[in-house]
């Protein structure tokens, strides 16, 4: 399905469920920004264009709980934090081949041509995959705290989203890092807006 037209329903979805995450999804990039996300390094894939044209991340407040929607609690990032992403992982791999550690880098825990779209609290990251190739534009997933390096989760961000909201509607597991499934669930703390938190199901 395309991305807006899931998207939009994710919009209501949330509006009418978790309505914390629905508050923290930011109003549409500047046009100029989402063009300058990469900063002319490589075209952005087209899914990307279209989610910043429609929310500039999903972390208007960042210091809330809520707007983590996506498996397991990642915020999505804007295009400022998009283009910041990239220029840590250009860092990186400059990093690795000043020491002859290109090898277990590149393409492995970090690429001139991943951009990152999302990060959780633990410093994991998803990534859409810019590398020409059958793997253009998939959603990997990378933790080195877990031993996660570039595993591909999703086939494209259009995926991805398609994936988020069938679970978030029937309730039902996906399978994330370490072959674990994933349980979507509202959490209403009480002193804030009712949010979705993904519980982590081992075995």
């Amino acid at each position: 399905m395309e991305l807006s037209r899931t998207v939009a329903r994710l919009d209501r979805w949330l509006e009418q469920h978790a309505p914390g995450d629905f508050r923290q999804l930011a109003p549409p990039a500047e046009p100029a920004l989402i063009t300058a996300v990469t900063e002319n390094r490589f075209e952005p894939h087209p899914d990307i264009r279209s989610w910043l044209s429609l929310h500039d991340g999903s972390a208007l407040d960042p210091g809330l709980a809520a707007g983590a929607f996506v498996p397991t609690d990642f915020p999505l990032l804007g295009d400022v934090a998009m283009r910041d992403g990239l220029r840590d992982m250009e860092e990186e791999v400059a990093r690795a081949q000043e020491e002859d550690e290109a090898e277990y880098v590149v393409g492995v825990m970090a690429d001139v041509r991943w951009l990152p779209v999302a990060m959780n609290h633990t410093g994991g990251q998803l990534v859409v995959d810019h590398r020409e190739g059958p793997g253009f534009g998939a959603v990997l997933e990378l933790d080195p705290s877990i031993d996660v390096n570039g595993v591909k989760r999703w086939d494209s961000l259009s995926h991805l989203f398609d994936s988020a909201l069938d679970a978030l509607v029937h309730g039902t597991p996906l399978t994330t890092a370490g072959d674990a499934r994933s349980v979507p669930r509202i959490e209403d703390p009480g002193d804030s807006l009712p949010h979705v938190v993904w519980d982590i199901h081992y075995g």
